[in-house]
């Protein structure tokens, strides 16, 4: 089939879905659920390519998810410790001020 929207079965399908980028990971899954879709309507199930496919694209997009989540957790801890470092840094400089009114 060589409908730009959906990827049928027998079209070709990246074996790495790790050296794609995120774009074209997105758009394939689009295309894959467009071609589960159409065969729901003509078959009345998906083709077993087409559902392994869509499970192959479902953990990609997964693992990227987490990645990213992984990541803002990380750089959510960093700006905690960067605040609680500056907020000690100013209890310190509290601290030597009121020593030097004495």
């Amino acid at each position: 089939m060589n409908d730009k929207t959906r990827l049928a079965p027998e079209d070709p399908f990246p074996e790495d879905l790790d050296e794609l980028a995120d774009g074209e990971v997105e758009m394939l899954n689009s295309k894959v659920h467009r071609q589960i879709d159409e065969e729901y309507v003509d078959e009345g199930e998906p083709h077993p390519e087409t559902e392994f496919r869509k499970e192959e694209l479902n953990e990609e997009l997964d693992e990227r998810d987490d990645g990213a989540s992984d990541d803002a957790g990380e750089s959510d801890a960093a700006e905690d410790d960067a605040a609680e470092s500056d907020a000690a840094e100013s209890d310190a400089a509290e601290s030597t001020d009121s020593d030097t009114r004495k």
